[in-house]
């Protein structure tokens, strides 16, 4: 298959499997195969350097990690916030290689259904042509104060970028997950984190 017929695919599968929030079964195993098929016709020889094609806000379409609907917002936190209840919504990653930010960003809903935000906020530099190394620094909500993270309590973290082009990329993490991303905006007007 060519790149953008398996991106199509992937996006497709993304959806039906709620980026990876629903039992995925067979389609799974079907986003696992077109993903090594992709990672084989990546286009960008080192893609951990491609500052430009990085750059950006980027919206989940399907992880491994074992994402949860229904959490708290400890276990998006390190444990730092409260056991409140919440139920995720979307999942984006926002990355600026000028300044080295790599951050997660959770929208979410609380209790009461109001939508809300919590931001893992992260730095980044390349260790490889393909390999980040990331420190987590920070989380914050909203209507909540940044607290900072322990890091002597987190094992060093890498993510390796397999594939890139102008509007998708593919990150396997420290622990052997798989995310699939598409850029949902190049330049944002400002950050999740500076909101």
């Amino acid at each position: 298959m060519d790149r953008e017929a398996i991106k199509a695919e992937l996006a497709e599968l993304g959806a039906t499997t709620e980026a990876g929030f629903a039992e995925g079964g067979k389609r799974v195993a079907r986003i696992v195969e077109l993903a090594a098929e992709l990672e084989a016709q990546n286009p960008t020889p080192a893609p951990a350097r491609a500052a430009e094609l990085l750059r950006g806000r980027w919206r989940l379409v399907w992880s491994s990690f074992g994402l949860q609907r229904e959490a708290t917002l400890a276990r998006l936190s390190f444990n730092l916030l409260p056991p409140e209840p919440i139920r995720v919504v979307e999942l984006y990653q926002e990355v600026d290689p000028a300044t080295g930010l790599y951050d997660n960003v959770v929208l979410y809903h609380d209790a009461s259904k109001t939508l809300g935000e919590a931001i893992t906020l992260g730095r980044f530099r390349p260790a490889t042509d393909a390999r980040m190394d990331v420190v987590f620094t920070h989380v914050q909500a909203t209507g909540r104060p940044r607290l900072a993270i322990d890091n002597g309590k987190i094992p060093p973290l890498h993510s390796d970028v397999v594939y890139l082009d102008g509007g998708f990329r593919l990150n396997r993490g420290s622990f052997g997950s798989l995310y699939v991303l598409a850029l949902a905006d190049r330049t944002p007007a400002r950050w999740s984190r500076d909101a």
